[in-house]
């Protein structure tokens, strides 16, 4: 007698159906508005300047191209066929990557023999989804580079170093600032060095498939021009700690701005190495994302509102471990409750009566990336803690 049909549980078809809602409404409303709220038109003029032997990048601090030249070169695929075509697909690409990261981060972080895994990334889903949305509706490479860095952090969970490796050097080949992820898991984890050293080789020589090399030659000067340019952010535009501040009254000068920077990340350096002494190897490689992560957005002068999909996994996925510990559960609906307000800038406006991402702006979401900080630094330092566990999760995908 054959056994009955295995029947999929109803958090199995749940998360598929709520990702595929979320990409739908955000993906037609950006072709019906075509270009009205996104940055692909930055990305299409950048990547036809390139092939075209022009310059792709400009001096307008809020808009326009500033990223290495390999984005142009990866971008490419996405300018073929009509602007719909390209504003659909690239959302596809992006936002299933970003599925295919948190799937992992649930596996290898959130796994227990207790609880179906389907559930899990259920709830991981409806946690951190609201804050990749304004991102998926922008089109813009933080939500790529952002899957990318929790990849990484499943990837040495799973020990698979050249998986790693090979995310982190396409997260820097899309956008500039993955080079802190990059050196934070390299400084902490030895094996990804010469693997990285590679990677990058590659990244580096990506630009000279170009016909012309004097040009690219040329083009890594004036990336390196345009990057110092774009780096005196005005923090009335951005959400890092210093707009918090100055939201509050307080303009520290740029030197002193820069002087905690440095600072700060010899600190976070330190939780680093704090987390591989202390942790498994999966707790401390979703430690080691999660403070690049919390760094990016309090100490990148150019942290976006829209860059908050970095934090949002990491908020997400803490929520969900501590919600399952007895006497912590307080603390798992305290950072359930935070990684929903991570999608503030995503709430419809309610026009004559509220704006939620007006009242937030500047302050709401770098307050939580200060306050994720403690309980970061808690997780680390805490015995007893959930993620020290025996590492005999399963290495295969």
């Amino acid at each position: 007698m054959n056994a009955a049909p295995h029947k999929r549980s109803w958090p199995g078809w749940a998360a598929p159906a709520f990702w595929l809602l979320i990409f739908l409404i955000i993906t037609g409303d950006a072709v019906l508005h075509l270009h009205k709220h996104d940055t692909m038109p930055d990305y299409l003029y950048a990547t036809s300047q390139w092939w075209q032997g022009g310059d792709p990048y400009t001096y307008n601090n809020h808009a326009g191209f500033f990223y290495f030249p390999q984005a142009a070169v990866l971008f490419t695929p996405f300018t073929w066929g009509p602007p719909e075509l390209g504003e659909i697909l690239w959302r596809a690409v992006v936002f299933g990557l970003y599925a295919y990261a948190l799937a992992r981060l649930a596996r290898f972080f959130l796994r227990d023999d207790k609880r179906p895994e389907a559930g899990t990334f259920l709830i991981l889903s409806l946690l951190a989804v609201p804050s990749s949305m304004a991102s998926l509706r922008n089109a813009q490479f933080d939500l790529p580079v952002a899957a990318l860095v929790a990849l990484t952090a499943a990837e040495i969970a799973a020990e698979r170093w050249k998986a790693a490796a090979a995310w982190l050097c396409l997260a820097v080949a899309l956008k500039p600032l993955a080079v802190v992820p990059l050196l934070l898991f390299g400084a902490l984890r030895g094996k990804l060095v010469p693997r990285l050293a590679v990677g990058l080789l590659i990244v580096l020589a990506l630009p000279f498939l170009h016909w012309n090399p004097d040009f690219v030659a040329h083009e890594y000067v004036r990336c390196y021009e345009a990057l110092r340019w774009a780096s005196r952010a005005d923090e009335p535009r951005y959400s890092d700690l210093a707009a918090l501040l100055s939201h509050i009254g307080l303009d520290p000068s740029e030197g002193l701005k820069l002087a905690a920077r440095l600072l700060a990340a010899l600190g976070y350096l330190g939780l680093g190495f704090a987390a591989v002494r202390r942790l498994g190897r999966t707790g401390a490689a979703w430690a080691i994302g999660a403070l690049s992560a919390d760094y990016l957005m309090l100490f990148n002068p150019r942290t976006e509102t829209c860059s908050y999909v970095f934090l949002g996994p990491f908020v997400a996925s803490l929520a969900i471990l501590y919600a399952r510990e007895p006497g912590r559960k307080w603390l798992g609906w305290t950072l359930g409750a935070a990684a929903l307000l991570l999608a503030c800038d995503a709430v419809p406006k309610i026009n004559g009566v509220l704006d939620f991402h007006l009242l937030t702006d500047r302050w709401l979401k770098p307050l939580i990336a200060l306050l994720f900080l403690p309980v970061l630094i808690e997780f680390i330092f805490r015995r007893g803690s959930p993620a020290d566990r025996d590492d005999t999760v399963a290495r295969t995908i």
